[in-house]
């Protein structure tokens, strides 16, 4: 079965069947560190991707800092990105040209700014070009629009709020510089600037989460930072030399379905070159020890008793399909529980060797539904029919990359449509201190009322059982 890749990230080949298209627009964001010996405008000049207009990271910014290319205000931004005919409803890529080096950066501004539909092109234009598609050197003229500025401070980390972090913690702080300027085991690009990184920062080098120009699949990106330290569920703070890497770190997380994340816009330029800012060496602090054995959890059990009231539409430009499975192949199984519930400590399942899981499985009472997005698998919901009068819902959830989407909701309703179609008297489902934050929320929401609560005991898996899962079900395929 084929890696999940980014939702954000689009192929070469698909943006050239989108050459043309009304509301499609393509932005070149090639930026370069001097050592690179490259210029994105004269690039640009000698040959672009058709119809694509150049956006200057260096002249598209806030010049009143003193740092390169910060930030510019969401005036200026919507004057300028209006000059190049972009409005915030488009369809917007943005590529450079190695791949994955400084388009997530302007990627990460447009969703700043408001922008919702945004990509990045995988591979870059050296790619675009290896493959002989089409450029053009002809400089458009495009026609001016209004890019209407929803601006989202959120998402942007600011110098006092980087001191609070760096001293008392808080929010995690990924630093996307290479990993010897982390250490401070080589000097920083920019003079008269310490190498070193933040106290409590982890490493995870951009360049670590692409290859080619292609950033990696979520599998891998997700080893990736649990190899960094750095926990998926809780916030993280991004950081880099200049404030561009770090959005390939953002990329890569957002890809990944965390949402609370921002970028500190100043990054080392703006840590690095002050007197008084502390300074670690060497590598990253060591991971604390995890602990082992059984983890408490306390239970709610929830019962409805008539169909939800709710009614949500179908969401909006995105490809959604639910299909459900017969006798759904045990390896694919596997997989969605581990994509949705691995997270949540759902162990109970992948534990059961493949005769006890087939039986509970492939029993007539179990109806499995797959949720489908952009033709790529997304979340799962399991069924079952504990009596005429009763169903349960088992098993419900979105994998990480649907997460942010705004189908939750809509996903559960369908679940919930589907238990009422096989008329029981009352719906139950039960959920625990383990599970996302807000699920006990969500399902009173839609109508179910807590009858019993107690404590339970769950043990976790360690990473060598759930590698040896993955690698055994792997070979299945």
């Amino acid at each position: 079965m084929p890696a999940e890749k980014s939702r954000f990230v689009v192929s070469a080949d698909w943006v050239e069947k989108q050459l043309g298209a009304p509301e499609f627009r393509i932005i070149d964001a090639s930026w370069y560190l001097p050592a690179h010996n490259r210029n994105g405008a004269d690039e640009y000049a000698a040959g672009h991707v058709p119809g694509a207009v150049f956006f200057d990271q260096d002249a598209i910014a806030d010049q009143a800092t003193g740092l390169p290319h910060s930030l510019p205000s969401p005036e200026f931004f919507a004057a300028e990105l209006g000059k190049l005919g972009i409005a915030d409803t488009d369809t917007i890529v943005v590529y450079d040209g190695p791949g994955m080096f400084s388009a997530p950066r302007v990627w990460w501004m447009l969703r700043v700014m408001g922008a919702e539909r945004v990509y990045v092109m995988d591979g870059g234009l050296d790619g675009w070009k290896k493959e002989g598609r089409p450029l053009e050197t002809d400089l458009p003229e495009p026609e001016p629009t209004v890019f209407k500025v929803a601006f989202d401070r959120s998402r942007i980390t600011s110098f006092a709020e980087m001191n609070e972090i760096a001293a008392k913690g808080g929010r995690q702080i990924a630093d996307a510089r290479p990993a010897g300027r982390f250490t401070g085991e080589e000097p920083e690009p920019r003079a008269g600037m310490r190498s070193g990184h933040m106290p409590g920062a982890r490493s995870v080098p951009a360049v670590s989460l692409s290859e080619n120009g292609h950033l990696k699949d979520l599998p891998a990106l997700r080893t990736i930072f649990a190899e960094a330290g750095i926990d998926l569920a809780r916030p993280v703070v991004t950081s880099c030399g200049s404030g561009v890497t770090a959005a390939v770190v953002t990329l890569a997380l957002e890809s990944l379905g965390h949402a609370d994340n921002s970028l500190y816009d100043g990054s080392w330029s703006e840590w690095g070159s002050k007197a008084d800012t502390p300074v670690e060496t060497g590598a990253a602090e060591p991971l604390p020890a995890t602990s082992h054995g059984p983890i408490s959890a306390h239970v709610t059990r929830l019962e409805m008793t008539a169909p939800p009231k709710a009614s949500l539409p179908v969401p909006v430009n995105i490809q959604t399909a639910i299909m459900r499975t017969h006798e759904i192949p045990l390896p694919f199984y596997r997989f969605l529980h581990r994509q949705v519930g691995a997270r949540w400590h759902w162990y109970k399942r992948l534990r059961m060797t493949d005769g006890a899981l087939k039986a509970a499985i492939h029993s007539p009472k179990v109806t499995i539904s797959v949720l489908y997005v952009h033709g790529a698998p997304a979340g799962f919901f399991e069924l079952n029919q504990e009596s005429d009068d009763v169903v349960e819902l088992s098993y419900f959830g979105l994998f990480e990359h649907a997460l942010g989407l705004g189908i939750g909701k809509w996903f559960l309703l369908q679940a919930l449509y589907t238990a009422w179609q096989l008329n029981p008297r009352k719906v139950t489902v039960t959920t625990n201190t383990l599970d996302h934050p807000r699920a006990l929320q969500l399902y009173q929401q839609f109508g179910f009322s807590p009858v019993e609560t107690f404590e339970a005991m769950v043990e976790p898996f360690s990473e060598a059982e759930l590698l040896q899962m993955i690698r055994r079900d792997a070979a299945a395929f």
